[in-house]
């Protein structure tokens, strides 16, 4: 891996579990996953939002330990994240802004765009904060433009999109990342937006569809149409409310979730009155047979209800008859039996049902962890990664290079090396003679007073295989100038 590749690292608050990754991007702008966690939120998270932050706050240590860890022989450390949140406050609003030009109009530049939007961030949204700002199209003179830089514009309507997300939640995440994890915030990421970015074409985008992700404790619909985004919301209901139904029916929560996922099917037929599921016994209560068909029609109900929900919210997006690109379905709560089946009888004819990312923005090597066993679990997250624009490690060891008597403090004190910049800088990322001098003086001084031997370092026994040996090769190759002819003089 070259010194100067950035690498990312992205957790994603899930009602049912909080995920983190570690990647980078290779030659081909595709995410290479480098070390990933996927853990029960444990209740912590509720409809994708915060409930419970020390509880939330635990996992995510253990996560970033976890990668600190695996980091450890590469001498990088996280310094900071990214979040990816999909949460029932977040939603997306349509905000115009006009502007009408006296005479023959202006010439646009980028000095007129910049003008526009930052006349938008000034406006303020009553409990909520702008999360972010989607690329607009134009409106020029009558005629839809993406972009009005370099044209005579006499009047102008900017069609802004807006992210929108309540400000007490920004401010849970900003509390968990800065002063929990210790860690700078690089940036908070809506995971609609980036799990469209590595499932959709710009073709499909561009022809007009819906993308749904049924998950755990919410439903989020995404429509897109002349690859702009016309709506986006969270719907707060999902997979996990058939869970709860099931449990009604005197099953604990845990079998009601292993039935759900092996027997249960989304339409219920006659012949599946014939067969019968064992529930296990538990305390006070005897072990019980109850029809297949009694519980697929208590999943049927809340399906229906789920994917009833879903097309209203298409159909308020004003473009519902002209997305052509049907609808597209991924999450772990479409993967319920007879789902297709579903969708035929309530009219969704059109409909496609993704489980994986592109593999043209995606690499992993086959086996590389249990984790990416199961493609619809991990694609919002790869998508947070393909966004992310900050690098979010820094240099954690320093490198260290023989001393000579003449240059032993001949250089000055080096700064801090972060790990989006350059690690072969000549005065960045390396010690110092006067650092080494004092080190080696202060050694001398300990074993004079103490004459027991200092225990060997605890060796790493974690290792990402050939991606961070090429960092730390890169790194511990890397010379002060004129370091070879210091050591051909000490020679002769």
């Amino acid at each position: 891996m070259d010194t100067n590749k950035l690498v990312y690292v992205a957790l994603e608050l899930g009602s049912s579990h909080i995920c983190g990754l570690l990647a980078y991007k290779d030659a081909l702008g595709r995410v290479v996953p480098m070390a990933s966690r996927r853990v029960e939120s444990k209740g912590s998270i509720v409809h994708g939002t915060i409930y419970n932050i020390d509880a939330a706050s635990a996992i995510a240590k253990e996560i970033i330990r976890d990668f600190n860890q695996e980091l450890e022989s590469s001498g990088y450390s996280i310094s900071q994240v990214y979040v990816s949140i999909d949460c029932r406050s977040l939603h997306s609003l349509r905000h115009i802004v006009s502007h009408s030009y006296d005479g023959d109009g202006i010439l646009a530049t980028e000095e007129h765009v910049k003008a526009l939007e930052e006349e938008l961030l000034k406006e303020q949204f009553d409990g909520y904060e702008i999360l972010s700002v989607l690329p607009p199209y134009y409106h020029v003179n009558g005629r839809r433009e993406n972009s009005i830089v370099g044209m005579l514009c006499r009047e102008v309507r900017v069609y802004y999109t807006l992210l929108l997300v309540r400000k007490t939640y920004v401010r849970l995440i900003t509390d968990l990342v800065e002063k929990r994890l210790r860690l700078k915030l690089a940036g908070i990421l809506a995971a609609p937006i980036c799990e469209a970015q590595v499932i959709l074409s710009p073709g499909i985008r561009q022809m007009g569809c819906a993308l749904v992700n049924i998950g755990a404790d919410c439903t989020t619909v995404s429509v897109y149409k002349e690859d702009a985004l016309e709506l986006l919301r969270v719907y707060p209901v999902g997979g996990s409310a058939v869970t709860r139904d099931l449990s009604t029916l005197h099953i604990l929560r845990e079998d009601a979730e292993e039935i759900k996922c092996s027997r249960l099917s989304a339409v219920s037929e006659m012949k599946d009155g014939d067969s019968f599921v064992e529930i296990p016994s538990f305390i006070g209560k005897e072990a019980q047979q109850i029809r297949l068909l009694d519980l697929n029609r208590c999943a049927q109900a809340r399906m229906k209800e789920i994917i009833a929900n879903v097309q209203a919210l298409v159909e308020s997006s004003g473009v519902a008859n002209r997305i052509d690109g049907g609808y597209i379905f991924t999450g772990g709560g479409c993967l319920i039996g007879r789902f297709n089946r579903l969708l035929k009888d309530m009219g969704i004819n059109d409909s496609i049902q993704v489980t994986s990312v592109n593999d043209k923005l995606f690499f992993a090597e086959p086996n590389t962890d249990e984790f990416f066993a199961s493609p619809s679990q991990y694609a919002s997250i790869v998508g947070a990664i393909y966004c992310a624009t900050k690098g979010c490690l820094e240099v954690a060891n320093t490198v260290f290079s023989p001393l000579t008597e003449e240059d032993e403090f001949e250089n000055e004190p080096s700064k801090p090396l972060r790990q989006d910049e350059p690690l072969h800088s000549p005065s960045e990322g390396r010690t110092t003679r006067r650092e080494e001098y004092t080190r080696d003086v202060e050694e001398d001084l300990y074993s004079q007073s103490n004459p027991m031997p200092r225990k060997e370092e605890k060796k790493n026994k974690f290792s990402l295989g050939r991606v961070f040996k090429d960092i730390l090769d890169v790194a511990s190759n890397t010379r002060p100038e004129g370091e070879e002819e210091d050591e051909e003089d000490e020679e002769e």
